[in-house]
């Protein structure tokens, strides 16, 4: 029985999973003598080996060309944990105990036994393609099995060129992404600086993913903060935007000015009084946001300020 699944969650074998036996050790590579053939131009003919002994997952890079990654980092010899996701070519796979793989007559057959009769005691395996949800292109996947600042990390560290595309409910969005960094980010639809449109898109936690070729397009401005210190910053928004999210109205609420307004408007900062002409002018909370120059943290105290003090009110 197999103590360990290997479980491909991006990639052209998008919901395909391999079985990794006590005692086994598996080559992974491009050549067809390898036990997981990964047909791919990024996989080397030998990529890697994967050995399990005391229940143990080691993995070695056997000197591959693109590398071999753990959660980001690339690696040469390391004991994986249950949990960990590794990246061999454009593959995103997921170490699982055998227990958590998902069952049933529905269960995509993640690999073809090779009949070799020199090596009867080993399971040498070629992966056929999962059958689970994807979208065109060299990888996708569900932000549900791998997160975006995972995803980013691991395109930093390999230095990967292209454009990351999103979907989230009827939200899109596009990160543009050269060498690994993040050059630009927009939402379709909504017009905001490449910064505020990163720092939103960042914490989306469910949704699609697909990245595809580099575009040519040209941006007037990019990004020059690093992806990590992007991935640093949309998460500090976002815990201080947790801390005070109880106090704040919703995307969708109406607000508008109190009528009438007791306190003095002259007790308002130069940034106050600029969320108040927001709230004149536009009639939800995310379109405020949306019409702000401030990051959606900042706006957001601001609107809780104004609430607050009866400068305006929650329709």
């Amino acid at each position: 029985m197999a103590n360990w699944v290997l479980k491909f969650i991006s990639g052209k074998y998008q919901g395909g999973e391999f079985p990794l036996e006590e005692g086994q050790e598996y080559f992974v590579g491009r050549s067809s003598e390898s036990d997981m053939v990964l047909v791919e131009d990024m996989v080397s003919r030998q990529h890697a080996k994967l050995v399990i002994r005391d229940d143990v997952v080691k993995l070695h890079d056997l000197g591959s060309t693109n590398g071999s990654f753990v959660n980001g980092e690339r690696v040469s010899d390391v004991d994986l944990r249950e949990g960990d996701r590794i990246l061999f070519g454009t593959s995103i796979i997921k170490l699982i105990r055998s227990a958590d793989a998902s069952g049933g007559a529905s269960r995509a057959r993640a690999f073809v036994p090779d009949a070799r009769e020199e090596q009867p005691a080993k399971q040498t395996a070629s992966l056929s393609q999962g059958s689970g949800v994807t979208m065109a292109g060299s990888m996708s996947g569900m932000l549900e099995e791998v997160s975006l600042p995972d995803l980013l990390q691991l395109f930093s560290t390999s230095r990967k060129s292209g454009v990351l595309r999103l979907i989230r409910d009827r939200e899109k969005a596009s990160i543009f992404l050269r060498e690994g960094r993040v050059i630009y980010c927009e939402i379709e639809g909504v017009d905001l600086p490449p910064d505020k449109a990163a720092y939103r898109v960042m914490v989306w936690e469910r949704g699609m993913f697909v990245l595809e070729p580099p575009s040519d397009r040209k941006f007037d401005v990019e990004l020059e903060i690093s992806t990590e210190g992007l991935m640093m910053e949309a998460m500090r928004l976002l815990d201080e935007m947790e801390n005070i999210k109880h106090k704040l109205p919703d995307a969708a609420d109406r607000v508008r000015p109190m009528h009438p307004i007791d306190p003095p408007l002259r007790s308002l900062t130069p940034e106050l009084l600029d969320t108040f002409q927001l709230v004149l002018n536009n009639d939800t909370v995310g379109d405020i946001l949306n019409q702000s120059l401030a990051t959606d943290l900042e706006t957001m105290q601001d609107i809780e300020y104004l609430i607050k003090h009866k400068y305006i009110e929650i329709v």
